[in-house]
């Protein structure tokens, strides 16, 4: 009987252990998969929704620019009274904007009746216009139209991408000095833009990607399956209403990580005289499968260990049950001592049974164990920290790079984000004035076709120079793009800033720079603005001096034009 008893407990603790060790081994095992399954879903999405979003943003800033253009030339005062003069003049102007900007496939000049009197390259000239959305509209504002397939220009033009030539309508009211409109400034922007933008993206991406433009219906404007609807009413609103995020669908019988972003086109952009929106969203999506391949391998070895863990415990269960054979009050007086005393660390040698001695040393065995394993986890958690500490000094590093201009070392268009907003919240305190300088260097053009490419960067670098030794250290110059820069000067008024821009231009003037051994002459052009009231964020002082900065072309470069502080000249935030 009592050997019955004691054969009947030793199987009791064996398997009471060995399930203990199985539900400890499952549970590390099985978070550790979860959290790298989390893990792994949390940074594909991301990575989807910055594409998504790189994307929307390269978009937006395209069609902002061309409306902007659109505008600023349909409005500008030296030839409001030209545009009913000598056509081969407005060709000339319409066809410097395209060459300044080739995503346009077509610019013109229609007049009230619907006629349209230049085009660019003569195209569609004396064509009716009467009953198109863009004329129409175009006659009492501006407006942006949705793609849509080429029909006049889609037989007269030649095409370098495979799909049928797709446009986007832009369009201004011209008027004459008394304010009546005498003609629309039209503009068809060429779809091709967006199809390079998707596959530059693309190439950049990872494998098994892609790249969805859905319209405000959720029809596919770029990408596959031209003209479908891939996703259902209820994730269409949710990605209307959302803007921005991350989501997981079955798409074409196969379950796809997402992230997508909105396109902030008409009035949420900022775009003036725009219309509530062409509501496009951009979809970034990849297979779960080709998402999750990365993780496989940890899976397999984390199951592995894990199972490992497992057998090891059960084994050592049933040993330990085997050897319980011993005198229950002594056993449980000294594991009673090495739970109540705080300054042991380890089970005494026990004497008596030799079943007792023999777990007491194993128990001892493995503490020691359990000691060895804590201070490996303590030196990878040092290790680990010191890691993280290494990536973050690389993200910041990479952060600074993102928002420094390459050529010139100056900040560009995203590092200038941060000091303009903080000098619109100064100046909006009324602790000082801020002024906007936007700076162009004239014929730029014409520097790279005789000088070469070199040459222009060159020049670049060296008018980049100019600038930031003539303003103060407390002020900001950023390279927008191209051959133009911005300067943002903090606690200064109309006058001072248009005194230093007259400066900047002389120094500039004055300079000269070498090249190839040549001396290459060049001038620059400047617009000045100053933050009113009226101003609802630091762009629309961008804005009013850009304009200020044509109507200085316009009156023959090389030289300053100061916006005036209740102009409101439209830009796309």
């Amino acid at each position: 009987m009592s050997f019955r008893n004691r054969l009947r407990f030793e199987h009791q603790l064996a398997a009471l252990v060995g399930l203990l060790c199985l539900a400890l081994v499952a549970v590390t095992v099985g978070g550790a998969v979860w959290l790298e399954r989390r893990s792994t879903v949390r940074l594909a999405e991301a990575r989807l929704a910055r594409l998504a979003a790189g994307m929307a943003e390269s978009l937006d800033t395209t069609l902002r620019e061309r409306f902007r253009e659109i505008q600023v030339v349909a409005g500008l005062e030296p030839l409001r009274e030209r545009w009913t003069g000598d056509p081969a003049m407005i060709r000339g102007v319409l066809s410097a904007m395209r060459t300044t900007a080739p995503d346009y496939a077509w610019l013109g000049f229609v007049t009230p009746d619907g006629r349209v009197r230049v085009g660019t390259e003569g195209l569609l000239e004396d064509l009716a216009m009467n009953g198109r959305t863009w004329f129409e509209t175009g006659l009492a504002k501006p407006n942006v139209s949705d793609v849509h397939e080429a029909v006049l220009l889609g037989r007269r033009l030649v095409r370098t991408e495979p799909e049928p030539l797709r446009l986007v309508d832009l369009a201004a009211p011209v008027r004459d000095a008394a304010g009546r409109v005498i003609g629309v400034l039209g503009g068809h922007v060429s779809w091709d833009w967006a199809i390079r933008a998707r596959r530059r993206l693309l190439d950049e991406g990872l494998a098994g990607t892609d790249l969805w433009v859905l319209d405000r219906r959720g029809r596919v404007i770029l990408g596959p399956h031209l003209g479908t609807a891939p996703f259902g009413p209820a994730r269409l609103g949710t990605m209307v209403e959302g803007g921005r995020g991350t989501f997981a669908a079955v798409i074409d019988g196969e379950t796809r990580l997402a992230g997508f972003a909105s396109a902030a086109t008409g009035e949420r952009s900022g775009i003036a005289g725009g219309d509530p929106g062409l509501g496009w969203i951009v979809v970034a999506t990849r297979p779960e499968v080709q998402a999750f391949a990365p993780m496989q391998r940890s899976i397999q070895a984390l199951l592995g260990l894990g199972a490992v863990a497992a057998l090891t415990g059960i084994a050592l269960a049933w040993g330990l049950g085997r050897r319980a054979a011993a005198p229950l009050r002594r056993m449980t007086e000294a594991a009673d001592r090495f739970g109540r005393d705080a300054d042991a660390t380890t089970l005494p040698r026990l004497d008596g049974a030799r079943e007792f001695v023999a777990l007491s040393a194993a128990l001892r065995s493995l503490l020691r164990r359990i000691g060895s394993v804590e201070r490996e986890l303590s030196d990878a958690t040092q290790r680990s920290t010191r890691v993280a500490a290494y990536y973050r000094r690389q993200i910041e590093d990479l952060r600074q790079v993102a928002g420094t201009d390459v050529l010139t070392g100056l900040l560009n268009r995203r590092g200038f984000i941060k000091p303009a907003e903080d000098a619109f919240v100064q100046a909006r305190g009324g602790r000082c004035g801020v002024a906007v300088l936007v700076v162009d260097i004239d014929h730029f053009k014409r520097v790279n076709d005789q000088h070469g490419h070199d040459a222009g960067d060159a020049v670049i670098r060296h008018v980049g120079d100019l600038l930031a030794e003539a303003v103060r250290g407390t002020d900001t110059v950023a390279r927008f793009g191209g051959e133009e820069f911005v300067v943002l000067l903090v606690g200064l008024g109309v006058t001072e800033a248009a005194q230093i821009s007259e400066r900047l231009c002389l120094a500039v003037r004055g300079a000269g720079i070498a090249h190839g051994g040549r001396v290459i002459p060049v001038t620059v052009s400047i617009g000045v603005a100053v933050l009113s009231g009226q101003d609802a964020d630091i762009q629309a002082a961008i804005a009013r001096a850009d304009a200020a900065l044509y109507e200085a072309k316009a009156r023959g470069r090389d030289r300053v034009s100061v916006a005036a502080a209740s102009a409101a000249v439209g830009r796309a935030a």
